[in-house]
């Protein structure tokens, strides 16, 4: 009987090891499913709680967690927004825009081309800012869906559809900057 057991033991400990390799090597090509995976824990948790405009401050908190460091800081000269920008307006990493740029990956035109994983970037949700503008950045979830850090509910991390209208591009980004 022990023996029995025991193979059933083994068999089951074989088949987890077996689907967690396998889950890490569809993870190690995939970087939209890292960055899901990452993003996922987060939802209906807060996130600096009580501050304005930490939506890309979070993005990058899970993109550092699914494909390393070079997210804290990492940021275009260049975003797809640049020439709506005001001549006072300064580029930063905690800014929507920072990362909404070919350098970093593919750009999606069309809410219907998101895959999970893609970086969602919306224009004009707040402000008084030019039309075209990139204000807020999430983390698409699939089938229209996006999960990310709301500034008008106190900080709540949410999945909610994305909004259409204030639809500006996705971003796909490249495999080699999530290894």
């Amino acid at each position: 009987m022990k023996k029995a057991s025991m193979t059933k033991q083994h068999l089951f400990s074989g088949l987890l090891l077996g689907s967690l390799l396998w889950q890490s090597a569809a993870f190690a090509g995939n970087p939209q499913a890292s960055i899901v995976e990452a993003a996922m824990p987060w939802q209906n948790q807060t996130f600096e709680q009580g501050k304005a405009e930490q939506c890309m401050n979070w993005t990058r908190t899970v993109l550092r967690q699914a494909c390393g460091e070079k997210f804290a800081s990492l940021q275009s000269a260049q975003p797809w927004d640049l020439a709506q920008l005001g001549p006072g307006d300064k580029l930063q990493p905690e800014h929507a825009d920072s990362l909404a740029a070919d350098e970093f990956g593919t750009k999606i035109e069309s809410v219907n081309a998101l895959q999970a994983g893609d970086l969602v970037f919306l224009q004009n949700t707040y402000g008084n800012w030019n039309k075209g503008v990139i204000t807020h950045v999430g983390i698409a979830t699939g089938d229209g869906n996006y999960i990310h850090r709301m500034t008008s509910n106190a900080g709540y991390v949410r999945i909610e559809p994305i909004p259409a209208a204030d639809f500006h591009a996705g971003l796909r980004l490249k495999p080699e900057l999530c290894q």
